[in-house]
């Protein structure tokens, strides 16, 4: 083959290979590497599905191409050799080839021919030795012409000539091959017209023969692997080892979605059931479809499809109802569906670079917070709108009710995707069971949860699901557990002050959380389901506001590694986390070591009393003081309670050795 290969323009690939080929060629599309399509129904492609312009853009967009041989092409097929040592013999006998397109991958060639008139069904070829030769490649199959080989060249063609016109009788065969179409009566039958010769040829024939007594053949048993192996021609299928699931992709939408063994065990079942009533030689497959042999095609498809981290190791990109939007330096840049993005969440709201949120914006988020917080709020949604915790932070929303923390959290949860959004409940996230709720899910929300939903046992672990930590899920009622990491998006409004439960642990929740206080007056006029009927007027707006906020919070992150904090914002956080532990607060800046000296329990009570309020703090309960302050003054000052202080004669409960360091705090 002539080592100069023709260089495919990078915008224009389709349009030049159908120059080359014919206007009446039906190219499909594969990934690049891949040999072959993989996309449910890419057999019934057709002329008309080449004239649709989202079509012809993907294939344009860098992926390998193939030509549906056969009928579908106007009869365009080609002869397959497998072995460069083949080619010039072959050529030999029909010079007229020699004037062909000639294509290649790894070693051999394709050499391309319009065939007038009626040709056979594909075929593999064989000598008489049974070594392979090649193939003829004709209706019912594709024939890659342009992109990257699976073993990582590219596909080359040795000039630009259009594929011969000739008679398929006109063709002259090397004496030693086996010819299909010329069946002897003593040869076994034949695998199927409808078996797909690529198929058989990785994982054999679809099924295996017995020949009985009378020296007939008949089918004994189907080939586990072929049937397999075919399921995941037709389909584009993946299984997640670590999770146990198969998902399978979906062209319409973008999404792979869980699909169950006993599924595919119905579409094989069908498959063959179809490919028996359509060919002789397989009419025996019909007896042989009972579950344990459908459930060994599972299995044998578990291995076919593995694809680890599948979904935490794929494209940035934010998947939305009519296109995927690319990431690209600074930039978003609508792009088609495609498996290659490996996405399995979507926003329901589709992508128009137009249209705006002007009531949003001016009567549910501007009038409600802090200036400053608008663009916090607004980067925080892009984040959970690409639906990955880049900053490793999740946000809280306070302040009086009424002001429009619960609306704003509805907006979110419908432009991410009600299906994307569970239920944080921080009571529960010590339990087994729990986290196995959040597979599959990209924003945890609590609504409107009480001042003590940061205390609970459970809610340290909110650091390690934002924080990318390693976790088991398990299944109730399923077997062995599942792990995922911790990327999720959290939410949280409430109508008070959250106290966390801080465990000595204060930087890292200072790392972890951002508040934005709603402390506007309530509106005037309270418009019923307000945040449902922003989606339905204003969602692509909304959308477009986000994904702006997504790309100040990228530029944030290259610039800073991590979200920009104006000091009022750090200084919110600060504050919340001083008023979690108030007491500790209190002792560190009042109280001081002094022999001699003593306080009373009710002392320290009162003094602490006022102290708080005096920073909008609300001071803990009396029960909550008694039950810290023993562990407070020990831990600072190394002293024990005592029942023995003496105030007005009378022994009463205190610590001794300590003072108020300022005197006028004991008044």
């Amino acid at each position: 083959m002539n080592s100069d290969s023709v260089n495919d323009s990078a915008d224009s690939i389709s349009q030049n290979l159908l120059k080359l080929l014919g206007n009446d060629v039906v190219l499909v599309w594969s990934n690049k590497g891949q040999k072959g399509p993989r996309w449910r129904g890419w057999q019934n492609t057709d002329i008309q599905m080449m004239q649709k312009p989202g079509y012809r853009k993907k294939l344009d967009s860098g992926c390998n191409l193939a030509v549906l041989t056969g009928a579908p092409s106007g009869g365009l097929c080609s002869i397959d050799i497998d072995e460069d040592e083949a080619v010039e013999p072959f050529l030999s006998l029909n010079p007229k080839l020699r004037e062909t397109l000639r294509s290649r991958g790894r070693r051999g060639c394709n050499l391309w021919v319009r065939i007038d008139g009626a040709f056979p069904p594909p075929s593999a070829l064989k000598n008489a030795d049974k070594r392979a030769w090649g193939e003829w490649r004709s209706t019912g199959v594709c024939t890659t012409i342009h992109g990257v080989h699976p073993e990582g060249m590219s596909y080359t063609r040795s000039s630009e000539v259009a594929p011969v016109t000739m008679r398929f009788e006109e063709i002259q065969w090397p004496d030693e091959l086996i010819l299909p179409w010329l069946s002897a009566d003593d040869e076994l039958p034949g695998q199927g017209d409808e078996a797909d010769d690529s198929i058989i040829e990785r994982y054999g024939a679809p099924v295996i023969y017995g020949k009985a007594r009378n020296g007939e053949f008949f089918v004994k048993e189907i080939n586990q692997a072929y049937w397999a192996g075919l399921y995941s021609a037709e389909n584009i299928v993946l299984h997640e080892p670590d999770e146990r699931m198969f998902y399978l992709y979906s062209g319409d939408t973008g999404l792979y979605s869980i699909i169950s063994p006993d599924l595919i065990k119905q579409v094989v079942s069908h498959r063959m059931l179809e490919m028996s009533r359509k060919d002789e030689a397989l009419s025996g497959l019909e007896n042989l479809r009972n579950d344990g042999r459908l459930s060994a095609v599972v299995s044998q498809l578990r291995g076919i499809a593995e694809f680890r981290n599948a979904f935490s190791d794929r494209p940035r990109a934010v998947h939305l109802a009519n296109c995927m939007l690319r990431l690209e330096n600074g930039t978003v840049e609508p792009a088609l569906f495609s498996p290659d993005f490996r996405s399995r969440n979507r926003s329901p709201v589709p992508f128009d670079a137009k249209a705006q949120c002007p009531r949003f914006l001016n009567e549910l988020v501007l009038p409600a917070v802090h200036p400053e917080d608008v663009q916090l709020l607004q980067k925080m949604a892009g984040q959970c709108l690409l639906g990955e915790n880049l900053i490793q932070r999740f946000l809280i929303l306070d302040g009086e009710p009424g002001r429009g923390k619960s609306q704003y959290g509805i907006v979110l949860q419908y432009l991410v995707g009600r299906e994307n959004v569970t239920q944080l409940r921080t009571d529960h996230l010590n339990e087994r069971f729990e986290l196995f709720r959040f597979l599959r899910r990209t924003l945890l929300v609590g609504v409107d949860v009480d001042a003590d939903f940061l205390t609970s046992k459970g809610a340290p672990v909110i650091k390690g699901l934002v924080g990318g930590d390693l976790f088991d899920a398990e299944q109730k009622g399923g077997t062995g557990s599942f792990q995922f990491q911790g990327k999720f998006n959290i939410l949280m409004t409430s109508n008070c002050r959250l106290k966390v439960k801080l465990q000595g642990d204060v930087g890292a929740w200072r790392r972890r959380m951002l508040i934005v206080r709603y402390e506007a007056p309530p509106p005037r006029v309270k418009i019923p389901n307000f945040g449902e009927a922003l989606v339905r007027e204003e969602g692509p707006g909304i959308l477009n506001w986000m994904l702006e906020g997504l790309l100040k919070l990228l530029i944030d992150i290259r610039d800073t590694g991590d979200i920009r904090l104006t000091d009022r914002q750090a200084g919110v956080v600060d504050s919340l986390l001083a008023e979690s532990d108030s007491l500790r607060w209190f002792i560190r800046e009042n109280i001081q070591k002094k022999e001699g000296s003593d306080l009373s329990v009710h002392e320290i009570v009162q003094a602490y009393a006022h102290f708080c309020p005096e920073r909008g703090w609300d001071p803990l309960p009396e029960s909550k003081i008694n039950h810290q302050l023993q562990t407070i003054m020990l831990d600072m000052f190394q002293v024990l309670r005592t029942n023995n202080c003496q105030r007005d004669g009378k022994a009463v409960r205190g610590f001794r050795g300590v003072a108020f360091s300022n005197p006028e705090v004991r008044s």
